[in-house]
């Protein structure tokens, strides 16, 4: 029980929250910090109730309380920083390392294994049917959804698996795997979500629906994607959909609008330039 401090302490920093956050009408902050650093046994009302505060049960945190997992947690943090930055080998050398390791035994982790494999399958390899078995196999995991994450990897699967059938001329199947992402995203808890990848799920969405001259539906996936970006205080796939969003007010001769967004996006461009 000592060490569960460390697993608290990655909690707490995954939700950007302070010690000082965390403990508040808990117990002191001195005492937070003698439990992260291993220092004092917290008894089981103290760790229920900082457990609440941080939107996860116990049982998630002794499952976490694994080595593994906390080593897990790592890496999956880092493919998905890879994949903002498209940096795909990085991706897929992660992968082979875990792989050698053995240890993705939990269904969640298999099942978002499966995602970045499809991403490294399209990206690298240029191998959309490759991609899209990996993303079924993906979505085929029976995850429980008690585990933190399992709506956004779902959305990630759903989303990428519309993506490849659109890119493999499967125009209904892609709309149908894009229209299921897209309804999951809208009934999930999504202001509890901290997936900033979830962004592409709007910009391929988006792009997909504009082609298909649904321009009304399109036009809702961009705005929301657009809020989402504000909520999350995130860029990342925000120049793609300000791009989407100033198409579609040119389709409709909005120009003082496309004038606004334009301005938008010079001003995103020079903050990226800083």
């Amino acid at each position: 029980m000592a060490a569960i401090g460390e697993v608290l302490k990655e909690f707490r920093k995954e939700h950007g929250m302070t010690q000082k956050d965390l403990s508040r009408g808990i117990c002191s902050q001195s005492v937070l910090s003698r439990i992260e650093n291993n220092e004092e046994i917290p008894n089981i009302i103290v760790i229920q109730q900082l457990c609440h505060r941080l939107g996860i049960t116990i049982d998630q945190l002794m499952l976490d309380f694994l080595p593994e997992e906390l080593f897990l947690r790592k890496y999956f943090n880092k493919m998905f920083m890879y994949l903002r930055v498209g940096k795909y080998l990085e991706i897929r050398t992660t992968l082979e390392y875990l792989d050698e390791r053995q240890i993705t035994h939990l269904d969640k982790d298999r099942q978002l294994a499966c995602f970045f494999k499809a991403v490294c399958a399209y990206f690298i390899d240029e191998d959309p049917k490759k991609s899209l078995n990996h993303t079924i196999q993906g979505l085929s995991i029976c995850v429980s959804k008690k585990y933190d994450g399992y709506f956004d990897s779902r959305i990630l699967l759903l989303s990428f698996a519309g993506k490849m059938y659109a890119v493999l001329g499967d125009v209904n199947k892609a709309k149908s795997y894009y229209s299921q992402s897209f309804e999951l995203f809208q009934t999930m808890m999504a202001d509890y979500s901290e997936r900033s990848e979830l962004s592409n799920l709007f910009v391929n969405y988006g792009t997909f629906l504009f082609k298909q001259e649904r321009f009304d539906l399109a036009e809702k996936v961009v705005d929301m994607g657009l809020k989402w970006n504000r909520q999350q205080c995130s860029y990342y796939k925000l120049k793609e959909l300000l791009e989407l969003k100033i198409l579609m007010l040119e389709s409709r001769d909005e120009l003082y609008s496309v004038i606004s967004y334009r301005k938008i996006l010079r001003a995103l461009e020079k903050l990226k330039d800083l």
